[in-house]
């Protein structure tokens, strides 16, 4: 992955009393130059592994401006880090970070606006200062508490326009061919060195795991090396840009139902399915998405072609690439991810979604199907 052009004076530090303005100054002044930052001070911090934050660190911050400078840039600002030690491979903050800097501002969705982004590649060490949400009355769901049926209908249409303008650009052969795929770049790496270690690690220390996943009467290896005959087909797949990762935690909601999407370490490029599957499971209960996937995905194929897209899927074919794009929320969305990241409860309510959808779907009947 070739690194983003970035301030070479930009270095985001690992340590908060390291924040000085001098070097706030230097990250917003590739978007705002001339601004001056006065004074910083922390306000909250969110640290990874309290339960809130997942991979990184977040950081409330407000910024004095000196007199003249700053116009347009917020007062307050939340700026997502990583502090002492890192949390997550690197190439997932390279990613986000070159989301904002290089897609964010051509992109007609509803997602945090961003006023620097920031890599080091020799640290890993990285700094997005984005807009502090809550300014907006955002609030921030889980799968432990209800969503409505519009709000679902909201993000899956940011995710039908995102998808709408990347479908099959030949941009993935241009400036966009450092956008990962489902088996090259970006975490697959990672996944295919320890991904499996990785999740039976998980599986082995939290006994609740065990017993969620029991029903499928499959091993973790066994669902492992069905995962990855679903990712090579979504390579093979007609390729848009993914979000990557929208579960319900990595989105918001605003006043008058209207959602967003956060947290874009895991975009790459592959079948729409992944998206759009893993936010209708982990967002609706099972028994509201059993009275509505079909309607919500007629209504996604209809945007896409409202968006231009001539060939998208029927909606029988879509739902057959849903049934089997399931898997991946289960095995790789949360069986992996520890429960200190968000909690056992968010973590629990999620892999029972996940698990019941692959179920529902017949998903892992569907893939050995292919083998066949």
């Amino acid at each position: 992955m070739t690194t983003p052009e970035r301030s070479a004076t930009v270095v985001f530090p690992s340590q908060l009393d390291e924040l000085t303005p001098d070097i706030l100054t230097a990250a917003l002044s590739d978007r705002s130059p001339g601004v001056a930052v006065e004074a910083v001070d922390v306000v909250a911090a969110k640290r990874c592994g309290d339960g809130v934050a997942s991979t990184a660190d977040r950081v409330v911050i407000d910024l004095t401006y000196r007199t003249g400078t700053g116009s347009g840039l917020p007062q307050r600002l939340v700026l997502k880090t990583m502090l002492a030690t890192p949390h997550a491979p690197a190439a997932m903050y390279e990613n986000e970070v070159r989301f904002y800097r290089e897609l964010r501002d051509e992109l007609d969705i509803e997602a945090p606006t961003a006023f620097a982004s920031h890599f080091d590649e020799v640290t890993g060490q990285f700094g997005l200062l984005l807009e502090d949400l809550t300014a907006r009355d955002a609030r921030f769901p889980s799968a432990i508490e209800p969503v409505s049926l519009a709000e679902v209908r909201s993000i899956l249409a940011h995710l039908a326009t995102l998808h709408a303008r990347f479908w099959q650009t030949p941009r993935f052969d241009d400036d966009l061919s450092w956008v990962a795929t489902p088996v090259s770049g970006g975490m697959f790496d990672v996944f295919d060195l320890i991904g499996l270690e990785l999740i039976e690690d998980q599986v082995a220390r939290n006994p609740f795991k065990q017993d969620l996943i029991a029903p499928l009467d499959r091993s973790v290896p066994q669902m492992w090396d069905l995962l990855w005959q679903v990712q090579q087909r979504h390579a093979a797949a007609p390729p848009t840009l993914l979000h990557g990762d929208p579960h319900l935690g990595n989105t918001y909601l605003l006043p008058g139902g209207r959602g967003g999407l956060l947290d874009w370490q895991l975009m790459m490029r592959g079948s729409w399915a992944h998206d759009v599957t893993y936010l209708m499971v982990t967002a609706l209960d099972p028994e509201t998405r059993r009275s509505h996937q079909h309607d919500l995905l007629a209504e996604y194929l209809d945007q896409l072609g409202v968006a231009g897209v001539h060939d998208a899927p029927t909606p029988s074919a879509a739902f057959e690439q849903c049934r089997v794009a399931a898997l991946w929320g289960l095995v790789i969305g949360w069986l992996i991810c520890p429960p200190e990241n968000y909690g056992r409860a968010i973590t629990e309510a999620n892999l029972s979604r996940t698990v019941t959808a692959v179920q529902d779907f017949d998903t892992i009947a569907a893939i050995e199907e292919w083998a066949r």
